[in-house]
């Protein structure tokens, strides 16, 4: 089982590709040009734009425009040929599961943290599905991988995220620091109802 053998592209594999043009693509087409937005509430000190955060912001906002292209792309090629090789079905598998991996170490406290990954974050389906299917058709140690990184998001989240990044792990805290970093407050009160937070 070579990483060049061409793979048939059946109909589940399609839809998900397709999804993955449209969602992933179209993300990050419109991240890479989305450059002249008003700068982030949090990103300003004293009146102006700290530059420091400014540039961290611009970094990471552009992380995951290439991320969500490179998959985007990968999907769109795999349509355009009829075939995807095993090479980039992997390539699926990891940017997957690396997203994944964030999402985990990142993961929000009550119902919020449930809507975030399992509601809103197309890649948590996804992969899920494309475990179930296709685990099958890329190579051992590319599937074990995956996996770790998944496992390792969770360690993060368990040993980090609960402990440190968020403490005490409650949405309040989650709330008033939100606040604090100069989030809108329509956006706050939107995480609230998601959330169930009482007024």
């Amino acid at each position: 089982m070579g990483a060049n053998d061409l793979l048939e592209i059946g109909t589940l594999l399609k839809i998900i590709l397709w999804i993955e043009v449209v969602v992933y693509l179209g993300i990050g087409i419109f991240e890479i040009l989305d450059s002249f937005s008003d700068e982030k509430p949090w990103n300003l000190r004293n009146g102006k734009v700290n530059s420091y955060l400014a540039m961290r912001e611009v970094v990471s906002y552009k992380m995951h425009a290439a991320v969500c292209f490179l998959l985007g792309f990968i999907a769109l090629n795999g349509l355009i040929e009829g075939s995807i090789t095993r090479f980039e079905l992997e390539l699926i598998f990891l940017s997957l599961a690396l997203i994944m991996m964030l999402l985990w170490m990142v993961a929000l406290p009550g119902r919020l943290g449930f809507i975030v990954i399992f509601l809103t974050k197309p890649e948590t389906s996804l992969q899920i599905v494309m475990f179930i299917f296709f685990a099958d058709l890329i190579r051992p140690w590319v599937l074990y991988l995956c996996i770790f990184l998944n496992l390792w998001g969770l360690v993060v989240y368990f040993i980090q995220t609960r402990k440190k990044s968020i403490y005490p792990y409650d949405y309040s805290t989650v709330r008033q620091d939100a606040l604090d970093a100069g989030l809108e407050v329509s956006k706050v009160e939107a995480m609230d109802k998601a959330a169930g937070y009482p007024k």
